[in-house]
């Protein structure tokens, strides 16, 4: 079956070239159409623009404005989504096209790896612990843009993405959430892997994350139901969430009985340990970090969820 591949491009950075280089070297029966499609008005290299099929222009508008442009363009039935910043591994299309072939909606793929520093090493283990939660072939709450697969109609019975979202923030989110409110079927393909550049430094994490907890809050307020049921977001992680919530009263209550902040350090280090068994599986050596970088996305987690309760967004 013949598929398109998406890619929005704000900028054209550096993984780019790497990333259409990946794709050109897909072995797809039915053909792989590349189409880059770009949000607002900036030079495309001449390499880059000769790996592509076509090139779809559009004012600047987000991810998820470039995105619809980008399938629209297309008659193929199937669509697949990666970003700018990531490189396909082989067979990544293959994968995902075979899962919308055997009936799927819309198929998640996975980061196969994120960089060689510490921090994002950590980011890893975070994602492979989600990862580690979905059966492969399962169903999923929610299917990620930079490693995914599309029925065309089915984004186009949703409407694609909603462009109300202006960043790369939860307008997949949104659109996962609208397609199984409809009874679409969302499954997981540990097959089609992307290796990604993560955030470089625990302060670019941690803005990430806030921005997370804002766009989390907006969505929740969208789809009340699915936000709270989300398998995807570990329990290990609800836990945290609430401690980190409550982290400031535990250290000032620990002027009128000292024992609460011993208390709240046990409960937080005994919610970090399904993060560290992933971390001791996959990535040993930055397992005895993972209390101090769960504390961080926690409380970046739970800053972000308070700024998009009061603040709101666009959606």
């Amino acid at each position: 079956m013949p598929a398109s591949v998406v890619i929005p491009v704000h900028a054209a950075g550096p993984r780019l070239l790497q990333c259409l280089v990946a794709l050109k070297a897909q072995d797809l029966p039915g053909g792989l159409r590349i189409i880059l499609s770009l949000d607002g008005s900036f030079p495309v290299p001449a390499g880059v623009a000769s790996l592509a099929d076509s090139i779809v222009t559009g004012v600047h508008g987000g991810p998820s404005a470039a995105r619809n442009r980008g399938f629209r363009a297309s008659t193929d039935p199937v669509i697949l989504f990666t970003d700018a910043d990531c490189v396909p591994e082989a067979g990544w299309a293959a994968s995902l096209t075979a899962a919308v072939e055997a009936g799927a909606d819309a198929v998640k793929g996975v980061y196969s790896s994120g960089g060689a520093r510490i921090v994002q090493r950590l980011q890893q283990v975070e994602f492979e612990e989600r990862y580690a939660g979905l059966e492969p072939g399962g169903a999923v709450d929610m299917v990620d843009t930079y490693s995914s697969g599309f029925r065309r109609a089915a984004l186009e019975e949703c409407g694609g993405f909603d462009e109300q979202f202006p960043a790369a923030d939860h307008e997949d989110v949104d659109l996962s959430y609208r397609m199984a409110e409809r009874g679409m079927i969302l499954r997981f393909e540990p097959g089609a892997r992307v290796v990604h550049e993560h955030r470089p430094t625990l302060a670019a994490y941690a803005r990430t994350k806030f921005s997370r907890g804002r766009w989390r809050a907006v969505v929740t307020r969208i789809h009340p139901g699915r936000s709270i049921s989300d398998r995807y977001v570990t329990g290990s992680l609800r836990v945290q969430l609430a401690l980190c919530a409550i982290s400031p009263a535990a250290a000032l209550l620990a002027f009128v009985e000292p024992l609460v902040p011993i208390a709240w350090m046990a409960a937080f280090l005994f919610s970090c340990i399904p993060l560290i068994r992933t971390a001791l599986r996959v990535d040993p050596p930055v397992s005895p970090l993972v209390p101090a970088f769960a504390f961080v996305r926690g409380a970046a987690l739970v800053c972000g969820l308070c700024a998009g309760a009061i603040r709101g967004g666009a959606a």
